[in-house]
Order: C-alpha cells, then structure tokens, then sequence
C-alpha cells in the first residue's frame, strides 16, 4: 500500500497568513509602543522631572527611561516608581511641592542634604503606600507636621533645626509605626503620654538632644515591643516612670543628662534583655539595685554623675557580659578588694573615680583580659 499524500496547504493561502501575522505585530507595536521600549509611567517621569527642576545636579535626562536614573527604584514591571534616595547628594533648598505627586512611593531618603524650610503639613497626605522617610541631617525647620501616611513605620527627622511642642494630634497618623527618631533638634514642652498607645508596634524611640521638660510620662510601659527608649539629654525632671519595668522587650534605656531625682526603682531588674542602662549625668539617689545581677545581658552601666550612695551590689557579678562599668562622681563605697571582678571576661572600662571606695587595689581586676582603662582615684 502507497503512503498517504502529505496535506498540503495552497501557497496562496500561506502567503495571505504571513502577511496577516507581520500586520498583526505592526498594528501591536503602534498601539502599545511600551512593548517595544519599556519606560515608567509618563505621570510620575514629569513630576520627577519637575521635582528635578530645584536640584540641577540629579542629570536627569528626559530621554532615558526614568527607571534607570540614579537615586530612582521602580517596581518589578519598571512602570512605577516605588524608592527615591538620594541620601549625600548635595541638594540644596526647600522640599519642591511636587514631591506630593509622587504617590506610588514607599521609600524615601534624602537625608544628609542641604535641604531647609518647613515640611509643608499635608506634603504626604495622598500617599497609600510609604513606609519609610529619612530627612535626617539637613538643616529643616519648623514645627512637625500633623499629617503623615498610615502606611508610615520609619520616621527619621533627626539632626535638623526642628522646633515646637509635640501634640497628641502629631502622633495620630503613627498607627503602623516602628521606628520614631526625632533627636538632635529644639523640640520643646513636654513628652506626650500617648506615644505607646498611638504606635503599639514601636520598636525604635529616640527623642534624645532637645529641650524637652516636665516629667517622663506614664505608659510606656505598654510599649511591648520598645528595644530603644532614647530621652537623653534634654531637661526632664522627676522620678523614673516604675511602669516603665512593664516594657519586658527593652534593651536599651537612656535617660542621661537630665534633672530626674529619686531612687532607681528595684523594678527596674525585670527589664531582663537590658543591655544599656545609661541614667548618668541626673540627681539620682539611693543605692545601685540589689538585684541589679538579673539583668545578665547587660553590656553598659553608667551611673555617673549623680548622688548614689551604698556599696557594690554583690549580685552585680552575674553581669558577665558587662563591658562598661561607669560609676564615678557619686558616694558610693565599701571595701573594694571584697568585689570579685574575675568573672567580668569583656569588661574594657572601670571609672570608679570620687566616690568613698577603701580597701586595696581589687586582684581581681588583674583577670579582666579585656580592660583597657581602669580609674579609681580620689576614693577613701
């Protein structure tokens, strides 16, 4: 039996085919020319080009795709643009106004600028997606404004010319916020009781360097996820919040260079993941917590520069991780050659210098492999 004939087609009808298929690509590259040459949306290119427009060294050029200018991120499809940093870039000026029509942002970095004014309240009121702004280190001013995303967990004013009281209608809009840095300005009143209640995932606080008055509110206590509580250096008075023992997941607790009086609470010991306890530079009194050994993981101590009194808690030797021991101008005392020092392996620094401390040199500081610095002059 003879093989079937093979099927074939008329060439006139594979012809009438090819040119369909070539008309088919032509008709879709003219209406879709994006295909052809990808670029971000043309929306967010002008109003980056007008953002451009105050700060003439960026070199945008508005023949290139938007997505591959420096300082710009987009998303997976390259059609919008979603990070703008451009942190040491040497911007001068205010913040244009047309930043507020780049709304598809979730990122933003222009710190360590030139950039001066006030941030206009409502700047970022139509953003639904921003998560983070960073306009540290610039030379801002004004009061902070009312209104921020929802969306907001990163905030980074710090190190700017920042000035004003801090109202419980500031911090509405924190909802989603993890990290609020505000130090280094001239912010001034007093600090809002309603922090934690406002931002209940707060990990970061530093309200540190600013002029900052009246006592250390209630609350924080509730802050379940506060590591870093930062209110250094400003002119807080009063007592150390005992609800403050209530904030389990602290690491880091700063008060220095303050007027707070009264004793540390013993409470204090049930803040066991501490690794800084920094309370220097007040009008503390009282004795060092007895039970100060519970805070195992603790890494810095300094109590300096207040009114202490009392003797070395034994039970501080269980801070083996310890590697600053900062006690000096108090009037703390005791023998200290009866203070076993053997166990502290990392310990670099002991200022121990003007309290009332007798005795001998301690031998067992010898063992301490680690120290670089020890002082413990004008003692008894």
């Amino acid at each position: 039996m003879l093989p079937p004939e093979a099927l074939l087609f008329p060439s006139s009808f594979t012809n009438h085919n090819n040119m369909s298929f070539v008309s088919f690509l032509i008709i879709l590259i003219l209406l879709f020319p994006t295909l052809a040459n990808a670029d971000c949306n043309p929306n967010e290119k002008e109003s980056f080009l007008s953002f451009a427009t105050n700060f003439p060294n960026l070199n945008w050029s508005s023949t290139e795709d938007c997505c591959s200018w420096a300082g710009i991120s987009c998303d997976d499809k390259r059609y919008r643009v979603i990070r703008l940093s451009i942190p040491d870039g040497g911007l001068r000026g205010v913040i244009p106004s047309s930043l507020q029509n780049l709304t598809s942002l979730s990122f933003l970095n222009l710190s360590c600028n030139f950039l001066s004014g006030p941030i206009p309240d409502g700047l970022f009121s139509s953003f639904n997606n921003l998560h983070t702004i960073d306009l540290s280190y610039n030379r801002l001013s004004g009061s902070l404004p009312h209104t921020w995303p929802p969306t907001l967990q990163v905030l980074n004013l710090s190190s700017n010319h920042f000035d004003g009281t801090i109202q419980t209608t500031n911090l509405q809009s924190f909802q989603s916020m993890i990290t609020l840095n505000i130090s280094n300005n001239s912010f001034t009143g007093t600090i809002p009781p309603s922090i934690c209640s406002n931002s209940p995932a707060l990990v970061n606080l530093d309200f540190s360097l600013n002029h900052f008055t009246g006592n250390i509110p209630q609350g924080f206590g509730t802050c379940s996820n506060l590591v870093v509580l930062s209110l250094g250096s400003n002119r807080l008075t009063g007592q150390i919040p005992t609800d403050i023992s209530c904030a389990l997941s602290l690491q880091h607790l700063l008060f220095q260079g303050n007027y707070l009086m009264g004793k540390i609470d013993e409470s204090i010991t049930n803040l066991t993941n501490l690794r800084s306890l920094v309370l220097f530079g007040n009008m503390l009194s009282g004795s060092i917590p007895h039970n100060i050994g519970k805070l195992s993981l603790l890494e810095k101590l300094e109590l300096h520069t207040n009114l202490l009194n009392g003797t070395l808690p034994l039970s501080l030797v269980n801070c083996t991780k310890l590697q600053l021991l900062i006690l000096r101008l108090n009037s703390l005392g005791g023998r200290l050659s009866d203070f076993n020092f053997s166990g502290f392996s990392q310990l670099t620094k002991v200022d121990l210098l003007k309290n009332q401390f007798s005795g001998e040199l301690p031998k067992s500081l010898f063992s301490c492999k680690s120290l670089t610095a020890i002082r413990l002059a004008r003692n008894m």
